[in-house]
């Protein structure tokens, strides 16, 4: 007769199979990837101004606000890599995550303490 209530709808996605719509169900968890570094687009501007304007008032403390603000994001996309790395999901890209905001912070800390 008609279609029954039960049945999937169709997405019309190929590249996703049809499912039930359960909204109990969990997300899938989110895999470590190279993007997980956009803290440093906040701490170069920081790093640049320091290097080249550090000895001046306003690019010492304009780059000491931009990197406080590198630096929070920092701790939140370093405490998610430390996650991934012990959940053991892609333990490399992980690695490097912190690798790249580790030295991108102790490089901005160093160069606000230089200049202080």
């Amino acid at each position: 007769m008609g279609a029954s209530a039960e049945q999937p709808q169709r997405t019309g996605d190929p590249e996703r199979p049809d499912r039930p719509q359960d909204p109990g169900r969990r997300e899938e968890p989110k895999q470590p990837s190279s993007a997980d570094t956009w803290p440093t687009a906040a701490l170069l501007p920081a790093l640049l101004l320091l290097r080249f304007f550090g000895e001046q008032g306003w690019a010492y403390w304009t780059g000491a606000v931009i990197g406080v603000l590198g630096m929070a994001g920092v701790t939140v996309e370093g405490t998610a890599a430390v996650r991934h790395l012990l959940n053991g999901r892609r333990p490399w890209v992980a690695a490097w995550v912190l690798l790249a905001l580790g030295s991108g912070s102790l490089v901005l800390v160093l160069g606000l303490a230089e200049h202080w």
